[in-house]
């Protein structure tokens, strides 16, 4: 990776392609290539650089272009991220990832291609997240850090979007682990919100680094545990959210 300027404008100009990185940069795998880059060092093996600030932006640009590839539903969505500390402890699938980055850039993406996305924050309140799709993920995860932590109770934003009368077709909770701290089940939650409301509304819960879930009522088709992260979770999220 260490070159003369004319290399780095030449790998820099391919990376800014429509395309480049597409069908990667939507999961931990789309940004472990701008992390691995700016660390200036190989995540395996010994090899090291010294990072060129133009590649870094050409990088963090083809990330954002990749957005593009992502396929809306079209579904009024809600996405709920953990703020607490731990989701910055552990990384996922071996990428120098953490689970709060993961977040930032599942809601980054989301907010690119969704039409009505709402994202909110288990703080001390369940509050709204400042989080833009032209903002870097840089600026997204600073975002996300300036919310004061708070417990990761999956049943808030049913609750919250039944006491507010918001009208949501999806609701995701992006969390390190699975979590459910409040006295109504996620399960009881989203039945009440849906005789409330009059909309057949889904839930999914991403445990990106648990080995299990078990917030889903298995008799209910609308809603979904992913135990852990990878390439393929936001393609299954959209297949769950159309109904595919």
């Amino acid at each position: 990776m260490v070159g003369d300027d004319a290399n780095h404008e030449l790998f820099g100009g391919r990376l800014r392609r429509p395309g480049a990185l597409q069908g990667t940069l939507c999961s931990p795998r789309g940004d472990a290539p701008l992390r691995t880059y700016a660390s200036g060092h190989s995540l395996r093996g010994e090899a090291r650089w010294t990072p060129n600030q133009k590649i870094a932006d050409a990088l963090d640009a083809a990330f954002y272009a990749s957005f593009g590839s992502v396929a809306p539903t079209g579904k009024r969505t809600m996405l709920a991220l953990d703020v607490s500390a731990s989701m910055t402890w552990d990384t996922i699938a071996g990428l120098p990832i953490t689970p709060r980055e993961a977040s930032a850039a599942m809601a980054l993406a989301t907010a690119a291609v969704e039409p009505d996305v709402q994202i909110m924050g288990f703080g001390k309140k369940f509050v709204h997240v400042p989080i833009s799709p032209r903002q870097r993920l840089d600026d997204a995860i600073k975002a996300i850090e300036a919310i004061p932590m708070g417990g990761t109770d999956c049943s808030v934003p049913m609750t919250f979007a039944q006491r507010e009368s918001i009208d949501v077709d999806t609701f995701v909770v992006y969390t390190d682990n699975e979590s459910w701290a409040g006295a109504v089940h996620p399960h009881q939650a989203l039945t009440a919100y849906r005789q409330s409301r009059g909309i057949d509304a889904k839930m999914a819960v991403v445990g990106m680094t648990a080995t299990q879930c078990s917030i889903a009522d298995p008799s209910d088709p609308g809603m979904l545990d992913i135990a852990g992260f990878d390439v393929s979770t936001p393609a299954l999220i959209s297949a769950f959210s159309a109904g595919l």
